[in-house]
């Protein structure tokens, strides 16, 4: 089961805004996809949070992109806020 808003309170502030920046449409690179695997609780762990969009073969050229739910609730001002608020 995921925990979005977890997730989202886990991203690092940098990591969060690069999302952000590249849109929720974006093809998540292997950066990005460490660090919503780090915001998780560690390597594989944010699976759930990302998906394949293609081909699954070959592995090393899958497209990672985040769920459409995952999508939504970053680019949610009022998600966010929630987020921000409970390190708060």
């Amino acid at each position: 089961m995921t925990d979005i808003q977890g997730l989202i309170s886990s991203l690092q502030p940098e990591d969060l805004a690069l999302l952000q920046e590249r849109g929720p449409g974006q093809l998540l690179d292997p950066d990005m996809l460490d660090a919503i695997d780090r915001a998780a609780g560690g390597p594989g762990e944010g699976r759930g949070y990302y998906v394949v969009r293609g081909s699954l073969e070959p592995l090393e050229r899958r497209q990672y992109y985040l769920r459409d739910d995952v999508a939504t609730a970053i680019f949610d001002p009022v998600t966010l806020e929630g987020a921000a608020g409970a390190d708060a």
